[in-house]
């Protein structure tokens, strides 16, 4: 009986072993990976190297790299691995289209049934791949996480809203990326998120979300001398103009803006209220302080985010702003 057992363990997990592989065979069919670039070269090269590894699940899906006109030696870099590897393409635009303009990009490209658009300074963890290589097998989801701390253990679809800023957070179906939405995507560029595009579709259309156990994206190795403020301005040259509006830009204008997309009010004004753990005013009270801190009271961001709201929220949203300037004067005096 014991030995009956046993083989019968045995066979399952011979099955098991043998859908996984068949799933994994398929992967490359199902999924491909596109990552913007500039001027990146150590992170660039780590990202490629963990990508292709031998312990790596998605080595033999298509990857395509959007080098923005890289100066520092980071196109040789990508060069050798496309060379090297027959599945990685080198895409090197002829002059720097902007960071959000090349991940926008990126998306538009993508011509497999998913898109995993990743960054240059990423890293990862496999042990969790299996539940994502099974649940894209199904095609049932518009969206698959992949990195789930900014959720705190829940599904809450505001969580998962902010959480989707990070680029490489989400797994979208392709098919998501309609003329219409990849024009809102662009439209998008100057707010920092044209990605918010995609999970603001998945809201709209009511669409399949796959939440996995565990989490595939680990810490990032971010160059840390770039902040993501600076993000939409980076590969411009030192001497020329940035307008105010695009100088001044931070993370909390850009995502404000960014809820717009989402079509359904309530939805909107749910966001809203749980983006942060103190309510939408308890929000804008600690996000968006950075305005009169390092813009000096920046009305360019005021106004902007101002009119993207409706009634109780714009009055929540001036009294913080009030407040702020109070308190930021106030400080600046002692």
């Amino acid at each position: 009986m014991t030995e009956k057992k046993n083989e019968n363990i045995k066979n399952k997990r011979k099955k098991e072993l043998f859908d996984l592989n068949k799933v994994r065979m398929n992967i490359q069919t199902q999924l491909e990976i596109l990552i913007p670039t500039y001027n990146r070269k150590p992170h660039i090269t780590r990202t490629l190297t963990q990508l292709t590894a031998p312990e790596s699940p998605v080595r033999l899906c298509s990857i395509t790299v959007l080098d923005n006109a890289s100066t520092d030696g980071s196109s040789d870099v990508i060069a050798d691995f496309a060379q090297k590897f027959p599945n990685i393409k080198h895409l090197r635009h002829a002059k720097n289209i902007g960071g959000n303009a090349n991940i926008t990009r990126a998306y538009e490209l993508a011509t497999k049934p998913y898109v995993w658009v990743v960054c240059d300074d990423d890293s990862f963890r496999w042990e969790a791949w299996p539940e994502i290589e099974t649940a894209l097998a199904t095609g049932s989801y518009d969206l698959l996480l992949t990195r789930k701390d900014d959720l705190k253990g829940t599904s809450d679809i505001a969580r998962i809203f902010r959480q989707c800023t990070f680029v490489p957070a989400g797994i979208y179906r392709t098919g998501l990326i309609t003329a219409s939405v990849l024009i809102k995507m662009y439209n998008n560029i100057p707010n920092m998120f044209p990605h918010l595009a995609l999970i603001s579709e998945v809201l709209n259309r009511q669409g399949t979300i796959f939440l996995p156990q565990g989490e595939i994206m680990d810490v990032c190795t971010f160059d840390t001398k770039t902040s993501g403020d600076e993000w939409t301005a980076r590969g411009a040259q030192q001497k020329d103009y940035i307008p105010p509006i695009t100088a001044q830009m931070f993370w909390t204008v850009g995502f404000l803006k960014s809820v717009q997309l989402v079509q359904d009010k309530k939805l909107r004004a749910y966001i809203l209220d749980h983006v942060g753990r103190h309510g939408f005013f308890g929000y804008v009270w600690g996000a968006f302080r950075k305005n009169y801190t390092h813009y000096h009271g920046s009305q360019f961001n005021v106004q902007s985010v101002r009119c993207t709201l409706d009634g109780f929220y714009r009055l929540q949203f001036d009294l913080a702003c009030l407040l702020l300037r109070v308190v930021t004067l106030f400080g600046r005096r002692r």
